[in-house]
């Protein structure tokens, strides 16, 4: 079996975790790839590249936390290498072990005593451009001190005309991070669907809508005097022009993640929910 190991260096900042990673499955005959980024900083049995096919591993594993997991699964995914995340952020929505027993880890691993868990991803297309996003797509405004207005159709049908700070389309996966701090729905990342959500929407009645992941979404910015910008998880892909219309829907590709425990993601829900309920000054009284 050969693994290939993307480490954020910012979250393991002297690579110790890393290390110890390394050794443990190398002692259970796991054949380790690091990422280019540790070259000559970790000894292993060799080193990827992300632009090199002749040297992919049978599965991907992102030491660091949820961002370091998506900085990797949507090349994955177009190559059908499932990632396993270890956690060291302090959400682990989408990581699945601890950095505490490598070596149990490794064994479950090399026995394979794990599942592969498919995850939507969602594909924007605006003129010959195409973004990929495992989370979400979001819309949202560039200059901070005025409103954008947006027109939202679902296979041609209009659902509304928003005048907001911005528009969240999410998948299941991506329905814990940005759309749930803007009141949009939890969704079991088993659900066939995506959620939309706008963002500080100046209407009573705007309300987050759950859609079948099947339906094309099509968004126009009406009007603004700056261009709108369009992330894809976080990352800024395009400025949108008035009067242009991104289309969003469901990718051919999906993410392949590992897991050793069933039904974790209930487990995780309600953990880290408790987890945010708690203020900061809570925190350091405990």
């Amino acid at each position: 079996m050969r693994v290939g190991i993307y480490t954020n260096i910012f979250k393991d900042k002297n690579l110790s975790v890393t290390k110890n990673l390394i050794e443990s499955f190398s002692s259970h005959g796991i054949v380790c790839l690091a990422h280019e980024n540790l070259r000559d900083k970790v000894r292993c049995n060799g080193y990827m590249s992300e632009s090199d096919e002749g040297t992919l591993p049978d599965m991907m594993l992102a030491v660091g936390g949820d961002g370091t997991l998506l900085g990797i699964a949507k090349w994955c995914a177009v190559r059908k290498i499932p990632v396993l995340g270890v956690n060291l952020g302090k959400l682990g929505f989408l990581t699945e072990a601890e950095p505490d027993n490598f070596d149990a880890l490794a064994k479950d691993l090399a026995a394979q005593k794990y599942s592969v868990e498919k995850r939507t991803m969602l594909c924007a297309q605006w003129r010959d451009k195409r973004f990929y996003a495992l989370n979400e797509i979001v819309i949202t405004r560039r200059n901070v001190s005025k409103m954008i207005v947006l027109k939202v159709d679902i296979e041609g049908a209009p659902l509304d005309k928003h005048y907001c700070d911005g528009f969240i389309v999410s998948t299941p996966t991506g329905s814990t991070a940005y759309s749930l701090s803007a009141g949009g729905p939890v969704i079991s990342p088993t659900a066939n669907v995506f959620a939309l959500t706008p963002v500080n929407s100046h209407s009573m009645h705007s309300r987050p809508v759950v859609i079948g992941d099947d339906e094309k979404i099509d968004i126009t910015l009406l009007a603004r005097a700056d261009d709108a910008m369009v992330l894809a998880d976080g990352k800024n892909v395009i400025c949108l022009p008035e009067k242009q219309t991104i289309r969003i829907g469901k990718a051919t590709k999906r993410a392949l993640f590992v897991r050793l425990h069933k039904n974790g993601f209930y487990e995780r829900l309600l953990r880290k929910l408790n987890t945010w309920s708690i203020t900061p000054s809570e925190e350091d009284a405990k």
